[in-house]
């Protein structure tokens, strides 16, 4: 049976007015541990927080050079984080002039930051999914290394990573999710103004509905297209809430009322808590609706609004209200899968670490980790498989420091520990968090 020394970390003290990022350093004493730890354990995590695109703690990358006296230098160039930042191109802007307002010693440096959209175009209308994401170039006129080694790297945002890019004039960043999903719910509809089914860059602006009867009700101007087909001619809408987005489904809705006995009154909601829509018709007529598109009346087409509102790519019928499968993909959950990941210096970037984030060209690498926490199961978190939730850390300066007895008050071991998301995104910095660490001898 090993030995276990437990650590409770908390933010609870931190004063989130000149505090503006989510660490935590601790002193360990230098007589704490009566042996090395030779394994560090999760034993409880919870963090109550919000996640926005840019913050206090995703927004710096460094810029080194060797300027014309042969010197070499390096500047830690930091973004202004603004709510104000809600697409790819305000992103770009808003690195470009950050990087352009330094002073770099007798070296001339100017850069340009673009970004590129990519729309993510699919053939198979029954796993379309998303409508595009991004891609970053930044480029100088002279050459400069340009490093997201930095913890606080707006890099894995960006679709840069954690990487080093050694004496280049132009950098690309691999395809990373577009921040406007983060702000905005794009509908766009081509092929309703194309008349082109089906049109594969379509999305969120197609639904079918059936009548009391359970029969299909065809789309009254094309009978080619589904039945709710959103601003078919509209070019690209952009929606700033999801509440906006359901006004407009439920008044395309109600333009098939009197399809239905007694006519329809359809009404469609957002649950803020669970992130779950609605579908009530009030005058208590059954009805249906469908994303199958393929297995309905032989139309084919795409841009089903199933992922948008929750729901399965099939048929739901006979009803008179019905809650949505899953949360909403909009806004922050359009990055479906975000996890919390819990990092510290503690295994200083040693081959001990046992997460490695693979992904975009190791876009999410980071040594740093040591935990990683779905953002769904951030609230009072305890693993259901502790073997999971365990790293060995007896290679570590740490364990070492104290097996060698390093520690003293002339080399005080301080220990950092901090969290990111996967997503490149910010945790808020008036967020709360604790965690219990189990050290293992």
């Amino acid at each position: 049976m090993s030995i276990r020394q437990n650590i409770l970390l908390s933010s609870a003290n931190k004063s989130v007015v000149t505090d503006l990022n989510n660490d935590i350093t601790l002193n360990f004493p230098s007589n704490l541990f009566f042996k090395a730890p030779n394994f560090l354990e999760l034993i409880n995590f919870d963090l109550d927080c919000e996640l926005i695109t840019l913050g206090s703690s995703n927004n710096t990358l460094i810029v080194s050079y060797i300027n014309s006296n042969g010197i070499s230098k390096s500047h830690i160039v930091v973004v202004a984080f603004s709510s104000n930042i809600k697409t790819d191109y305000d992103l770009a802007q808003a690195v470009k002039s950050s990087l352009n307002s330094v002073t770099y010693d007798n070296y001339n440096l100017i850069f340009d930051v673009s970004e590129t959209s990519i729309v993510n175009v699919v053939t198979n209308f029954k796993i379309e999914i998303d409508s595009s994401t991004s891609s970053y170039s930044i480029t100088s006129n002279l050459p400069c290394t340009i490093s997201f080694k930095h913890k606080d790297s707006i890099g894995p945002l960006m679709g840069f990573g954690s990487g080093v890019y050694e004496n280049v004039t132009i950098i690309n960043g691999t395809s990373t999710q577009s921040i406007s999903s983060y702000n905005y719910v794009d509908v766009y509809n081509d092929s309703g103004n194309t008349n082109i089914f089906p049109n594969y860059d379509d999305y969120n602006c197609k639904m079918c509905l059936y009548n009391s009867n359970g029969n299909y009700i065809p789309n009254i101007n094309n009978a080619n297209d589904t039945t709710i087909s959103l601003h078919d001619n509209d070019g690209l809408i952009r929606y700033e809430t999801i509440g906006k987005l359901l006004i407009t489904i439920q008044q395309a809705m109600n333009v098939y009322a009197n399809n239905f006995s007694p006519a329809a009154n359809f009404s469609v909601t957002h649950n803020s808590k669970t992130n779950k829509i609605t579908i009530t018709n009030k005058t208590g007529a059954s009805f249906g609706i469908g994303f199958d598109f393929q297995n309905i009346n032989n139309i084919i087409t795409s841009g089903s609004l199933h992922y948008i509102l929750g729901f399965e790519q099939k048929s739901y019928l006979n009803l008179t209200t019905i809650e949505s499968i899953k949360p909403s993909l909009s806004f922050e959950n359009i990055f479906a899968d975000d996890y919390i990941l819990f990092c510290s210096n503690i295994s200083n970037n040693t081959n001990d670490i046992n997460i490695i984030g693979i992904g975009n060209a190791d876009n999410i690498k980071s040594n740093d980790i040591i935990f990683a926490v779905p953002f769904s199961s951030i609230r009072n978190f305890t693993p259901a498989d502790s073997s999971f939730y365990k790293i060995d850390i007896s290679n570590s300066s740490f364990s070492l420091g104290y097996k060698n007895k390093l520690f003293n008050e002339n080399n005080i071991n301080e220990v950092n520990f901090y969290l990111r998301t996967l997503s490149g995104r910010c945790i808020s910095s008036n967020c709360q968090w604790n965690a219990l660490i189990s050290f293992q001898f």
